[in-house]
């Protein structure tokens, strides 16, 4: 049995626009990319974009991972996908939240 067309294409997306993003807010310095990012609320951008743009790389690597787990083992597919969904994204995501409180002003 072959792997869910429809998981495949979200994951192969997801990895995409994780990876672009990620990569142009962490080594190319497009705040403006990032959620609810005003200039006079942050005191280090550069470090701010550091944590969101690695979460963001991270969360396309993980994506890229999990796409393959899809195409290794088919028959898990779901559990796979609903591992990365359901846990791995909102997890990295809290992490992210958190770690980039101390570049905003107080």
């Amino acid at each position: 049995m072959a792997a869910s067309f429809l998981i495949v294409i979200i994951l192969e997306f997801l990895m995409v626009l994780f990876l672009i993003l990620g990569y142009l807010i962490r080594y190319r310095g497009r705040f403006e990319l990032i959620a609810g990012y005003r200039d006079g609320e942050v005191r280090d951008p550069k470090g701010l974009s550091r944590v969101v743009g690695s979460s963001l790389l991270l969360l396309g690597i993980l994506a890229g991972v999990t796409l393959g787990l899809v195409l290794i083992f088919p028959e898990k597919e779901v559990a796979f996908f609903l591992l990365y969904a359901a846990i791995i994204v909102p997890v990295v995501s809290v992490i992210s939240l958190f770690g980039s409180r101390r570049y905003l002003k107080k």
